[in-house]
């Protein structure tokens, strides 16, 4: 029955089918828009357009003309069956290919208009290639058991079309190359594809069984290995009657007790070794146990050096390698001397030594390490982020390792070195884990006798370690770990000191180090030495000295292998013209006769330094502005301070109303590094002062310490660097609070030297000898 393609028809959307011409199909429908376009075209001679979704997981039919494709097929409802959930069953017969002109959702359904496809291919069209794709195509269905009577049905058709329409449901392909076959341009496209297409599914299928046969093949050799290897085992163990066994297992279980492990270590020995016998070697879980064992292996379990505890030795190897440090020397032979009275480490304390970079801190371990002839280990724990580091990875991850600490025992060789935390303060925590928590097991006294790392799973005995952690700033330190360790404070070195540690330790090592034969290639005056110090180096360690130091013995070596003739002695024209410029001025306080200018000590983890505060009094409506970077705490000091000037400015004739009409501005130089901390506070007042009074105080005069708001002074951190970077700086006198008279005692006489230290109690003693009432 011909089409009358003036006619609007109803709208069928496939989602997984598609019908050809010639054929027939049955299909389920569900969908609402598909059951009213039946419905129609029931009542309107059975005919519909049937056309393929291009997306198949869409349920609802937005924008009909980029959803569906453009090319569907006229067919006629043949037969409808309901069911009782709403869906029904339907008979399709493909007729003729259309393509689309229009589509518009009216009623509930879609109406389309659509034109007959002029395409050149018909049912009299011949293709000499239709006997290659019928031949193919038998042996094709043969290997998927479809009926041969299905095959021979093809043979017999007039029309190669209808054949080729025939053949395409079979095959194994997708939506999108059906509806290229519906879209086919010639009979002769339409046999190239289908052969293209059953030769492509040939060589997959054929590779897939290629791959299954070598897999077979392999698991065949594979277990031929394991029977064989097997056999051999049992026939040596009735050879040597259970004895001398060379399999790997047996071989791992004699090593294993000829460790003398716990019993608890050597229980789970066997345990894994029981594992071991059931798997075959070439398994990656035989080669996962294999690994740990050989981690207890390695282990120096029940191995201790012999230490050798002689305090006069100590203390001469220490005197002879570090100059200065004789608080820390003290407390380090004190801790020795305990060991040797109780001859145990446990419940030793564990020593942090705090100091700024360059002092010797990790030296100073090693020392003690050599003097005690222990074996040492160091750890870096700077930038460590993970808690698998200090605990291990579980053995269920791939590449699995213990934590550092197991490894470090592994390195040592002995279950009692001296080991190193270096840079514990640099730790940092992030999704990994926390590893400074991590660390409070192992360094408690209490717990550490019983330490389990994830990888090894049972308790090893870290009590007999002498653990020693070096830090560049406490504060850094996190207070559970901090209150695990006995802090040991090293100062930075006084100009006196940097002068014998470069004469003494550095020079020497240097020339050997850069082969300059000293005091006969070269030879370095204490002047000079001391100028080096003060005017291209400026920091709490040697570190920058020894640097400058190595650069006048290469430019001295560099001379005698260009065969130039210098005298050994060093003058300063030549010191100038190996280090170039003087980096640093000798005197870095501030120009005298500024008012609201006062001189200020900090603290820094690398030393102590100078801070000029500076204050300037504008007209305005009382605003405090303040600049140079700085923190909560300090801006807070400086408010304490705006109050205690406010409550005195009477003192001087001056109306404290005067503050509300006065913009202050406190500015701290070098603006872009952070300062914080409350020990300006004294400072602070005194700028303000000045600035109000407009009487000057004389730069080569300094303070620190905190301020309160009744004006008690609050003692203070650090004397020690902030002493140095006075002297260093050429400061004269030192106001401290009187909290810290204790610490200038405890300070070096070459510290004291030209340096006048007053110490008291409350701002007002400072106000009246800096600002005394002029006569009347």
């Amino acid at each position: 029955m011909a089409f009358d393609f003036s006619k609007v028809f109803p709208l069928l959307p496939l989602r997984d089918a598609i019908v050809f011409p010639f054929t027939t199909r049955r299909i389920l429908v569900g969908r609402d828009i598909s059951l009213r376009a039946l419905e129609y075209a029931e009542a309107h001679d059975g005919e519909i357009i049937l056309v393929t979704q291009k997306d198949v997981e869409q349920e609802e039919i937005s924008n009909p003309l980029l959803d569906l494709y453009t090319v569907g097929v006229a067919a006629h409802v043949s037969n409808v069956t309901p069911f009782p959930n709403g869906c029904v069953k339907v008979v399709l017969e493909g007729e003729q290919i259309v393509d689309l002109r229009s589509v518009v959702m009216k009623d509930g359904f879609l109406h389309v208009t659509v034109s007959p496809r002029k395409v050149p291919v018909g049912n009299k069209d011949k293709t000499e290639s239709f006997g290659d794709v019928l031949s193919n195509f038998r042996d094709y269905a043969a290997k998927r058991n479809i009926a041969e009577g299905m095959v021979d049905a093809f043979f017999g058709m007039d029309s190669q079309l209808n054949a080729f329409y025939g053949i395409i449901p079979f095959l194994q392909i997708s939506l999108a190359e059906k509806q290229n076959f519906l879209e086919a341009e010639s009979l002769d496209d339409m046999a190239a594809k289908l052969l293209a297409l059953m030769s492509i599914t040939d060589d997959n299928e054929n590779v897939m069984v290629k791959i299954q046969q070598s897999v077979r093949q392999k698991m065949a050799q594979q277990q031929k290995e394991w029977f064989i290897s097997e056999q051999i085992r049992q026939l040596q163990d009735e050879l040597n009657d259970g004895e001398n066994s060379s399999s790997e297992p047996d071989q791992l279980l004699k090593k294993l007790k000829a460790k003398n492990f716990s019993p608890a270590i050597m229980e789970k020995m066997e345990e894994e070794i029981a594992r071991m016998r059931l798997m075959h070697p070439t398994t990656p879980e035989y080669a996962v146990v294999r690994n740990y064992i050989d981690w207890f292996l390695s282990m120096p379990y029940g191995v201790y050096s012999d230490t050798v505890l002689n305090l006069k030795k100590v203390k001469a190897d220490l005197d002879a390698k570090h100059f200065g440090l004789d608080k820390v020397k003290d407390r380090i032979l004190e801790y020795i001397a305990v060991l040797k009275l109780t001859g145990t480490e446990r419940r030793a304390p564990i020593l942090c030594l705090v100091g700024p970079p360059g002092v010797g801190k990790t030296t100073l371990v090693e020392s003690i390490a050599a003097s005690m002839q222990r074996n040492f280990v160091r750890i870096t724990l700077g930038g460590v982020r993970d808690e698998a580091e200090i605990r291990g990875h579980r053995r269920t991850y791939i590449g699995a390792m213990p934590g550092r600490f197991i490894q470090a025992l592994r390195r040592a060789k002995c279950m009692n070195p001296v080991l190193l935390l270096d840079e514990i303060d640099k730790m940092a925590a992030d999704f990994r884990g926390d590893p400074a928590s991590a660390l409070l097991e192992v360094l408690d006294p209490e717990q550490n006798h019983d330490f389990t790392d994830h990888f090894m799973e049972v308790g090893l005995d870290l009590s007999r370690v002498l653990f020693i952690a070096t830090a560049n700033s406490e504060a850094e330190i996190p207070d559970a770990l901090r209150d695990r360790l006995e802090v040991v404070r090293l100062p930075g070195y006084y100009a006196h000191e940097k002068k014998q540690i470069a004469a003494k330790f550095l020079i020497p090592k240097i020339c050997e180090r850069c082969g300059v034969a000293l005091d006969k290639d070269i030879s370095i005056s204490d002047a000079l030495i001391e100028k080096v110090i003060r005017e291209w180096t400026r920091e709490a360690g040697v570190r920058e000295l020894e640097r400058s130091l190595e650069s006048i013995v290469r430019h001295r070596a560099k001379e005698i292998v260009m065969g130039k003739k210098v005298k050994k002695d060093l003058t300063e024209k030549q010191l100038q013209e190996y280090l170039g410029v003087p980096r640093f001025t000798e005197n870095r306080l501030p120009a005298p006769g500024h008012h609201g200018v006062i001189t200020g000590l900090a603290w820094t983890s690398v030393g102590g330094e100078i801070l000029t505060l500076e204050c300037k009094l504008l007209s305005g409506k009382g605003h405090l502005l303040l600049t140079g970077k700085l923190g909560d705490v300090m801006k807070e000091s400086a408010q304490i301070a705006l109050s205690l000037v406010r409550e005195r400015l009477q003192r001087f004739g001056i109306d404290p109303a005067i503050v509300k009409k006065t913009d202050i501005h406190i500015h701290v130089p070098e603006g872009a590094v952070p300062k914080d901390g409350p020990s300006a506070g004294i400072a602070l007042t005194l700028a303000l002062l000045s600035a109000f009074t407009r009487r000057p105080v004389s730069p080569d005069i300094a303070f620190t310490g905190e301020v309160s708001l009744t004006g008690d002074l609050l003692p203070i951190g650090g004397l020690n660097e902030k002493a140095l970077a006075a002297q260093e700086a050429g400061v004269k006198t030192l106001y401290l609070p009187e909290g810290n008279k204790k610490d200038v005692t405890e300070l070096p006489a070459p510290a004291k030297k030209g340096l006048k230290i007053h110490t008291k109690k409350h701002i007002d003693e400072i106000i009246k000898e800096l600002f005394p009432k002029p006569k009347k």
